[in-house]
């Protein structure tokens, strides 16, 4: 009697180890470093590139934001559209840019899918050139982290066509009174 309550207690004991390792192991299969947060401010970019054989490869490049930037959401951000006097109109949402060159004439359509934001820009306003150095290309890696550097900057007499704009300051409805502007160049 003791022999069998002996057998099936450690054949209990051993089921249970098995169980907890099993759940383990399918934990740590389940995690995803990609999945982790990213930081306030990051910025993704989602590329498809040709392998060389035809295949379609999707490259994400995440750019983590610069320590001098406000560690809080931006107001706006998006694709500088016009300027108007002390303003920046900034197309917000999906964007999408098309360059083209032809006969050495090049040429940028910009869409964007969310609001048009105006950017005010005041005397106090911090201006920075994002000078990332970002390469969009395939890669072995199906995602690239990226740490985003930035320079203070005087507010450009002409911003770059299709450059991307975000502000950081006071949003009322459609408009930022800019704290903080960083501008890169466009296409």
């Amino acid at each position: 009697m003791k022999k069998t309550m002996f057998i099936l207690l450690g054949g209990l004991a051993l089921v249970a180890v098995l169980a907890a390792g099993t759940f383990t192991a399918v934990q740590l299969l389940n995690t995803n470093p990609a999945d982790e947060e990213l930081p306030v401010g990051a910025m993704v970019f989602e590329d498809v590139f040709d392998d060389g054989s035809g295949n379609p490869v999707t490259v994400k490049t995440i750019v983590k934001p610069a320590a001098e930037l406000p560690q809080r959401p931006a107001e706006a951000g998006g694709i500088f559209l016009r300027a108007e006097d002390n303003s920046y109109f900034v197309g917000t949402g999906s964007i999408s840019l098309n360059v083209s060159v032809i006969n050495g004439e090049r040429s940028v359509a910009a869409e964007h899918s969310g609001p048009e934001l105006e950017v005010i820009v005041g005397h106090d306003t911090i201006f920075y050139d994002d000078i990332t150095e970002l390469q969009f290309e395939a890669s072995e890696s199906t995602e690239n982290r990226v740490q985003q550097e930035v320079r203070v900057a005087e507010q450009p007499d002409e911003m770059p066509e299709a450059a991307n704009i975000t502000a950081w300051g006071e949003r009322r409805g459609d408009r930022v009174f800019a704290d903080v502007i960083v501008f890169s160049e466009g296409a």
